[in-house]
């Protein structure tokens, strides 16, 4: 069969996880830095106020939690043509 997925499609699908873990870790920072008021907002040696650091962070766990979603979805698409492919050769 065909394999049509990009590069960075089959490499997303191994690392997976990664993402799942980095947008929880930026969703909790970000989360966090609305309740603390009064905290440095240093992000990549940039000096941010309080409100765009917040807005990054979120963008950021947002980005990640879905890149994890879509290689989710085509890992299961790809078992789901695997499992296929399979019955078809029994039969």
């Amino acid at each position: 069969m065909d394999d049509r997925r990009s590069r960075s499609e089959r490499f997303g699908i191994k690392w997976r996880w990664l993402f799942l873990v980095g947008g929880i870790f930026y969703l909790a920072n970000g989360i966090s830095s609305m309740i603390k008021p009064r905290e440095v907002y240093d992000y990549l040696g940039f000096s941010f106020n309080r409100w765009v650091y917040i807005a990054l962070h979120l963008v950021v766990a947002f980005l990640l939690l879905k890149l994890f979603i879509k290689n989710q979805k085509l890992l299961r698409q790809q078992i789901k043509d695997e499992v296929m492919r399979q019955h078809n050769e029994e039969h």
